[in-house]
């Protein structure tokens, strides 16, 4: 596995641990600055580099071909494209399974951040990082990407991070990198991640064909079959890293109702099955195969429309007391999920598994807890009468979003509708604008970057927002973080209900590949154990 091979200095909030101008041979953890621990489990058979076969085929399924090769142009955004593009655009920073950022010593030799009215960041580049035709990775590609992002070519989502910086330039050579944020920048490492596109490549920001030149990763492109639906990709010659064990990686083109069989088959070495309990039912069935599993990178959540009943705080609370999350995450995810792989999650801002995470239903003591969730009722008005609670002679009444079709959002609609009848809710199933609507929520690694609307809804919200949005020190960002979550936990406009699971079937011997929670995979590292 690779090591930092110099001192890295960083600064964000949980994701990073800052020290100011260090020089010592290993990251440092300053006493200063402690590392905001989180627990992220993490499933990817890890195994050393002398335990991994030289050679070996790996083969994906995706369910069509990239039609856009830069890894940053917004077409670029789905699953599949991204799959296709991952071992070929690595990141300049690493994270861990719970989403903490590690410059990458095979790009970032050293990194340090100052906060002084400014967050200034300089980054020393690897001297041995070269593109694909054997040119200098510089700090002139960085401008470029800086510039180019902040052109309006590419969606925010493409490019997150990049408008706070407000200067990109070289320093005191071309391999390093100096760059300047609007304010101070606690997570100033999340526009540095994916690294700086090929400043050349810009000029033509669409990319409809691969094209080596524009890339520097452990593999590069050897063959594009669009007939066959294939893309094979082989070892980069001019890798200066540790060599790739695997000798290619092949995606091919598989209907999303023929990737069982392909898996079954021994077709596919890799399948991220999803939720579905079907697929993970089938996934068992295929020889020589393990199910690798983890905390996903996705939270489950129930949006609460205030209006009708909903406009009342009050009530919104008592029906979060009525609600049996654990209960909930039971009859809405597969049998095998189990508390090594998923949890029920009490926090608008952060996931259990990312530093800094705080049960906010037992800090405000809204937990399950139906005798409470009566009584709150009672005091907001609505009586029971008749098994039925009512105000002013209407029925509380309330709609839940189960479009035609959503087995988990149809599981969750009958689970609460078996809960909150017992405290005289009437709950009914409809296909949109309903009062309460599940969502999958998409978290990032850097959680506190961007913060919800509803979090400056209210004085207090906006104070809490301003002070987390600018804190450098990680311990005292996350207790306002903390603060911050707990205001919006009792607002309950968002209800968080679980933390969502990782499921990847995958041939055994695999080695360092599965599910990872926020982890990157070090491709070069990926192989068969012999």
């Amino acid at each position: 596995m690779k090591t930092l091979r110099l001192g890295a200095c960083l600064g964000t909030t949980l994701a990073i641990v800052l020290t100011a101008g260090c020089t010592t041979q290993q990251p440092p953890v300053p006493s200063n600055t402690p590392m905001v621990p989180a627990n992220a489990p993490h499933d990817v058979n890890a195994t050393s580099r002398d335990r991994i076969s030289d050679g070996g085929l790996l083969r994906f399924g995706v369910r069509s071909l990239p039609a856009q090769w830069n890894p940053f142009h917004a077409e670029a955004a789905d699953a599949d494209t991204q799959r296709v593009l991952a071992p070929l655009a690595p990141t300049h920073f690493t994270l861990d399974p719970a989403g903490r950022a590690t410059p990458n010593p095979d790009f970032i030799t050293g990194a340090d951040a100052r906060h002084d009215g400014n967050t200034v960041v300089t980054l020393q580049l690897n001297a041995n990082a070269v593109w694909g035709d054997g040119e200098p990775l510089t700090a002139a590609d960085w401008v470029a990407t800086w510039e180019w992002a902040r052109s309006g070519q590419a969606s925010p989502a493409a490019v997150p991070g990049w408008a706070h910086v407000t200067e990109v330039r070289p320093g005191w050579s071309p391999r390093e990198v100096v760059l300047t944020y609007a304010g101070i920048e606690p997570d100033w490492a999340e526009p540095l991640v994916r690294g700086p596109l090929r400043a050349g490549s810009l000029q033509a920001a669409s990319w409809t064909d691969y094209t080596s030149a524009h890339y520097a990763s452990p593999f590069v492109v050897a063959h594009v079959d669009r007939p066959q639906g294939l893309v094979t990709l082989e070892r980069n010659p001019r890798w200066w890293g540790d060599a790739p064990k695997l000798e290619r990686i092949m995606f091919r083109t598989v209907q999303p109702e023929a990737f069982s069989a392909a898996f079954l088959h021994n077709e596919l070495d890799l399948w991220e099955t999803g939720l579905s309990a079907d697929a993970l039912q089938q996934s068992r069935a295929a020889a020589d195969t393990s199910l690798r599993t983890a905390p996903g990178t996705r939270g489950r959540a129930l949006a609460v429309k205030p209006r009708g009943p909903l406009a009342d705080a009050g009530v919104r609370r008592a029906l979060v007391q009525g609600l049996d999350r654990a209960a909930l995450l039971t009859a809405a995810l597969p049998s095998e999920t189990s508390a090594a792989t998923t949890a029920v999650w009490s926090n608008p801002l952060l996931l259990p598994t990312q530093p800094g995470y705080v049960d906010q239903a037992r800090a405000t003591g809204l937990t399950a807890d139906p005798a409470a969730a009566a009584r709150a009722l009672d005091e907001a008005g609505w009586t029971l009468e008749g098994g039925v609670r009512t105000k002013n002679g209407q029925p509380l009444t309330l709609t839940f979003e189960a479009a035609e079709g959503d087995v988990r959002a149809s599981a969750e609609f009958e689970e609460l509708l078996d809960q909150w009848a017992g405290l005289g809710v009437t709950l009914n199933a409809v296909a949109s604008d309903a009062d309460l609507a599940p969502r999958s929520l998409p978290i990032s690694p850097f959680p506190l970057a961007t913060l919800p609307a509803e979090a400056t809804a209210t004085a207090t919200g906006r104070e809490l927002s301003d002070k987390v949005s600018a804190e450098v020190d990680p311990v005292r960002r996350a207790d306002t973080a903390s603060q911050l979550a707990r205001l919006l936990w009792q607002e309950a406009t968002l209800v968080t209900l679980y933390q969502e699971p990782q499921y990847v079937a995958v041939r055994a011997g695999l080695a360092n590949l599965g599910a990872p929670g926020y982890g990157t995979t070090e491709w070069e590292d990926v192989g068969w154990t012999s």
